[in-house]
């Protein structure tokens, strides 16, 4: 009778679970409109040697279109798992972790801001364009329906605006202050009024990029030249994958962009180009407020008590399997933005572009400039809240700008710690003016850099910003990486840089003096507290000879560069090292002696380039201008290359303003496809320190063409 009574308890629960999983499996697409918006589109995808798509439209819409496709082909997994997540629908595929990113779109009120902001912030020509790169995913997967995601299927424009109004805020840092306030107890200090502000916190320089522009003054040959070298993982939703798109309605700009950008982020277009690296300004503001168990869904302000708004989410997550549960959570919102209850209090968030849609119209603009006044215009939109740019055109102009939403707030209070939440006068609604922000145009030495460094820094000699200039409750960053000192220890003690030097500088592998990387090897070398032992002996001797360079044969640069990563807290060098030298040391030569037999291992058995079969030598490390890193195996002590350089492109401008571009992908233009013969067909260029022509004018197209077709044509029999 029991056996019977479980056994019925069991099969009602199964038909529970086929009932739930029916309920909630993904709805089915009707791939025919799909098919249908791909149809009469005048867009060729010529795809050169090296398999970089050149996409060009009749209009740019078109050119957006054909641009999708392009990319699909090449990252259709993870250009749809991007937009699921800027949908806020990522667990549904992914599982309980990847609801947590859910749960992060909702908090941010992304769709909230589209859906009352889509038709009225946003201009036509940018609508049509997101719509039209939309079509081209969706033909892409009518096409090939075995690569859809579930959920993926139609994709909108707005989920392309969701994407950059999600994306953005996580460059300087948003989601790493959300996730601080899920920690154990609180994490800093409410600011009192007459608190003096902090140093700003250092960015990972480990995480960085640099841009670099030489003026035809400082050219031995009268060029004008950009470096674009931005650091991102090498696969993922924020690699760079490079393309040229070109339209008749004048757009063509060949560069770098993100699995789901309908323009390209950075590169050139014919008469200007500009190189993007992270800023991390102060942009986000968490305060704490004061509530009352009896007054509950209320929180004090200006001394009234104000009641939350409040709204319901529902998160649809994969358990197992087709076995999707959905859970339901409540959001509050105070005026100063989202609000998180936590046990060690109730914080609310305000951050640089909350509710900001026009990432991708900034960009589009940029994109299509023509001139100094045209790019700078566009970049007066301030959609994009943060990241520096380095400029040149053909005219010769050079400059650098740090850019960012910064928030106009009052004097008074250390903006860097949490902020009382019952004043309203702390909650700010205006922004700096962009002009008021560091910038350096046209200076007298020729030269403009940043390498995630002080934007105080940004030439050599006179036109450098004053900091007493500006408020320190904007958070500047007052920092120096290895990176842009070796700027200054290169480039900016040549005068005259001909093209190969200002290639040569830019895979320069030396640590300054001052560096990071150099205070450690000083903390070890000057310590007394060295063991005895024959093998830390060794150590001490060899990093003592080191001449700070990670170059292939380097036997000193393993060891430097296991200590320093034990060592430096990169995110926060004014707090010192996170661990101690001496001890990080002492681990790392016992564990190459373990693995090897000896302290001394040649860099280039270290560094590792792995892509396929491919495995090849590296030089460069952590914070070098060649810049290169990658995790510890514990086992083999080797360290493939995962983050750092990835796309290198050099411009430049001749002196009669002709451009011309070389570039150069760690791995190739086939992000996924393993069988593709671009998988890994730039792999030994990158790793041989060297680049390829981007095929920017059509001569030069013409003449290394391997295919050329129309979006859909290359699955005819």
């Amino acid at each position: 009778m029991i056996l019977r009574a479980l056994a019925g308890v069991l099969i009602v629960a199964l038909l529970v679970v086929v009932v739930y999983v029916y309920l909630t499996r993904p709805p089915a697409v009707d791939l025919a409109p799909l098919l249908a918006a791909g149809e009469g589109r005048a867009v060729t995808i010529t795809r050169d040697v090296r398999g970089v798509p050149h996409v060009h439209g009749e209009t740019d819409a078109d050119a957006a279109f054909g641009l999708a496709y392009a990319h699909a082909e090449d990252d259709f997994k993870t250009i749809q798992k991007v937009l699921l997540a800027a949908r806020g629908s990522l667990g549904a595929v992914d599982g309980p972790k990847a609801a947590k990113v859910d749960f992060l779109v909702h908090m941010m009120g992304v769709w909230q801001a589209i859906d009352a902001g889509y038709e009225r912030e946003l201009s036509p020509e940018t609508r049509a364009l997101v719509e039209a790169y939309a079509d081209g995913l969706n033909y892409y997967g009518a096409l090939h329906p075995d690569e859809l995601l579930d959920y993926a299927l139609p994709v909108r424009g707005r989920d392309v605006i969701a994407g950059f109004a999600f994306k953005t805020p996580l460059f300087y840092g948003f989601d790493e202050d959300v996730l601080e306030l899920f920690g154990d107890q609180r994490q800093r200090a409410v600011s009192l009024e007459g608190d003096a502000p902090r140093v700003a916190p250092t960015p990972d320089p480990a995480r960085g990029s640099q841009g670099i522009a030489v003026a035809p003054s400082r050219s031995a040959d009268g060029a004008t030249r950009l470096l674009v070298n931005s650091h991102q993982p090498l696969t993922g939703p924020v690699a760079w994958y490079e393309a040229h798109v070109s339209s008749d309605e004048g757009w063509d700009m060949i560069g770098g962009l993100f699995p789901g950008s309908p323009v390209i982020l950075h590169g050139h277009n014919h008469e200007l180009g500009w190189a993007m690296t992270v800023n991390r300004p102060d942009l986000v503001d968490i305060y704490v407020l004061e509530t009352d168990p009896a007054r509950p869904g209320q929180y004090l302000l200006d001394g009234e008590w104000r009641a939350f708004e409040t709204r319901e989410i529902k998160l649809l997550v994969r358990l197992w399997g087709p076995l999707r549960w959905t859970v339901t959570r409540e959001l509050k919102t105070s005026a100063h933005g989202p609000v998180l209850e936590r046990p060690h209090g109730v914080y609310a968030l305000r951050w640089a572009g909350m509710g900001e849609l026009r990432q991708v119209e900034q960009f589009y603009r940029m994109n299509k400039a023509r001139t100094r006044d045209e790019w700078l215009a566009a970049v007066a939109t301030r959609a994009q809240p943060s990241i520096n740019f380095v400029y040149a055109d053909a005219r010769g102009n050079i400059s650098y700008l740090y850019n960012a939403s910064a928030p106009r707030r009052p004097e008074g209070h250390d903006w860097r710690q949490y902020l009382p939440g019952d004043r309203g006068a702390l909650i700010w609604d205006e922004l700096v003016p962009l002009d008021a922000l560091p910038q350096v145009v046209n200076p007298p030495s020729g030269l403009v850099f940043n390498a995630n460094n002080t934007p105080f820094h940004a030439t050599v000699g006179p036109g450098n910003p004053d900091p007493a200039a500006f408020s320190r409750t904007l958070g500047i960053e007052s920092h120096m990486t290895n990176r842009a000192l070796r700027i200054e220890e290169t480039y900016g003690r040549d005068e005259s840089i001909t093209r190969d030097e200002f290639r040569r500088y830019k895979y320069d592998k030396r640590y300054a003096p001052g560096s990071p990387m150099d205070q450690v090897v000083r903390a070890v070398l000057e310590s007394d507290a060295l063991p005895d032992d024959p093998v830390v002996a060794e150590a001490r001797e060899l990093l003592a000879a080191w001449d700070m360079r990670a170059e292939l044969d380097s036997e000193a640069a393993a060891l430097a560069t296991m200590t320093a990563g034990e060592t430096l807290n990169y995110g926060h060098l004014e707090r010192g090292f996170k661990a101690d030298p001496v001890a990080a040391f002492v681990t790392s030569a016992r564990k190459l002696h373990a693995r090897f037999g000896r302290v001394g291992v040649p860099w280039r058995e270290i560094n590792r380039l792995r892509r396929g079969d491919v495995d090849l030598p590296l030089g460069g490390g952590p914070d070098t201008l060649r810049a290169v890193y990658g995790t510890l195996d514990d086992d083999t002590l080797t360290r493939a290359l995962s983050t750092g350089d990835s796309f290198i492109m050099f411009v430049e401008w001749d002196a009669a303003g002709r451009v011309s571009s070389r570039a150069v992908h760690a791995f190739g233009s086939a992000t996924l496809d393993e069988s593709s013969p671009h998988y890994a067909d730039q792999a030994a260029l990158f790793a041989e320190e060297t680049e390829r022509s981007t095929l920017f004018h059509p001569e030069e197209l013409a003449a290394e063409t391997a295919r050329r077709y129309r979006p859909g044509e290359e699955l005819a029999p």
